[in-house]
């Protein structure tokens, strides 16, 4: 019987062994000592694209008091955060409440910027859907529509009307269930400062009429940048599973470095520029435009820890092109753009079969001394007025020597800068 008993028992450890084995296989014991080839991670996080946070916040506002007195905010993004945060609530509930559009005409929208509510400006045309996920809500009536500028103003028996701005120009009016109650006490918290809209001036009449002026700028830096390019493709290398220190990396002619992997190709241009198109089908493309713009954002938020410094990017264009949906950031320093000549901070493409490519032109700011010599904004619309009728003054930071960046007043028409005065 002894016998017998002896080889079960040896059995049953070998069977014992053998789970331990497996065991150790399936969890990170085994790959501790056995390290395993590096997977493309599909998406920044595992719920991308759920939950949706805005991605930019408007490039100018103006909150109109009883009287037609204004505070306005423009070139500060810690004011700007603050007023929108301010107003977040009661622009959600408009959103999400808001009936089918009336469209209005041009001087029904310039009465509603005189009357007591809040204007917000976005610079560029972006889907009102998206405006609603960023709130919160959903906002089926706005399928297909776009706003450049939104607008709350009182309504009829104490409601509230939301107006906007369209990407052709065109202005609507939807009546809501919002509060005017509300909107009069979030219009209560704020003291004017003197901002104006330049249909408001006669001295301004050749600009945009709906360009918002300050009395007075805030105070505006130099800054000096740093290239972050081989942080941002190490970063984005173990993204998407590229190994930047294998044997299959090559030279192209103009001196591009190309790091081919099996999730798609990671190049690293002469310029600073960090460029990763996909393979076809690799990252699948969330279901909405909004979902799309949050996977991009928290993708860009993930790779900057190891390069970024002083400066913010804010979604700047989203358009609808024969390939795809394109998304283009860029950075912005206390509020104040940044225009890159060699092009937009970052941007990418979402093809129907999913993630095309994103590029990168990777710098950090760190801030420099006081800038001075600036026109007031005032005198600065109407030179651009006198350049280009129905154009405006854009405040930006170019590059003025080298890595140093300043503030300079560029013509703009559509949030766009055609040239820039150089007094």
């Amino acid at each position: 019987m002894r016998r017998f008993k002896e080889p079960v028992k040896t059995v049953l450890i070998l069977l014992l062994a053998l789970s331990a084995v497996f065991l150790a296989w399936k969890g990170s014991l085994f790959t501790a000592f056995f390290p395993q080839k590096a997977q493309p991670s599909p998406a920044p996080t595992e719920d991308a694209g759920l939950v949706c946070s805005p991605a930019s916040l408007p490039v100018s506002a103006a909150v109109t008091l009883p009287g037609g007195l204004r505070f306005g905010v423009k070139y500060d993004s810690e004011q700007m955060g603050s007023l929108y945060e301010s107003f977040s609530a009661l622009l959600a509930e408009a959103l999400g409440s808001a009936g089918a559009p009336e469209k209005i005409g041009e001087a029904e929208w310039r009465d509603g910027l005189r009357q007591e509510g809040l204007w917000l400006d976005y610079g560029y045309p972006l889907p009102i859907a998206v405006l609603a996920a960023w709130a919160g809500v959903e906002a089926a009536w706005a399928e297909g529509r776009s706003a450049s500028a939104c607008l709350l103003v009182s309504g009829d028996a104490g409601s509230v009307f939301l107006c906007f701005r369209d990407g052709n120009g065109d202005c609507f009016r939807c009546a809501t269930s919002a509060s005017r109650a509300t909107l009069r006490g979030r219009v209560s918290e704020y003291r004017p400062n003197g901002a104006a809209f330049a249909f408001e001036s006669e001295k301004l009449g050749d600009c945009d009429p709906c360009f918002l002026v300050l009395e007075q700028l805030p105070e505006l830096y130099g800054w000096q940048s740093a290239s972050g390019q081989q942080a941002a493709a190490q970063a984005l290398g173990e993204r998407f599973g590229i190994n930047l220190g294998g044997q299959s990396r090559y030279t192209e002619s103009d001196g591009t470095l190309v790091y081919p992997g099996e999730s798609g190709v990671l190049r690293l241009t002469a310029e600073g520029a960090v460029a990763y198109s996909a393979a076809e089908g690799a990252v699948p493309a969330p279901e909405t435009a909004a979902e799309r713009i949050e996977w991009v954002r928290r993708l860009l938020e993930a790779v900057r820890v190891g390069w970024s410094g002083a400066e913010e990017l804010y979604l700047r264009s989203v358009e609808e092109t024969e390939d795809g949906l394109r998304l283009t950031w860029t950075y912005a320093l206390g509020g104040v753009a940044v225009e890159l000549a060699s092009g937009p901070a970052a941007s990418a493409l979402w093809r129907p079969s999913g993630l095309g490519e994103i590029v990168l032109r990777p710098l950090s700011f760190r801030q420099g001394e006081a800038a001075g010599g600036l026109l007031p904004e005032k005198q600065a619309a109407a030179v651009a007025g006198s350049l280009r009728a129905g154009s405006e003054a854009r405040l930006v930071l170019q590059a003025e020597d080298g890595a140093r960046f300043a503030p300079v007043w560029t013509v703009a028409v559509d949030g766009r800068s055609l040239w820039t005065r150089e007094d």
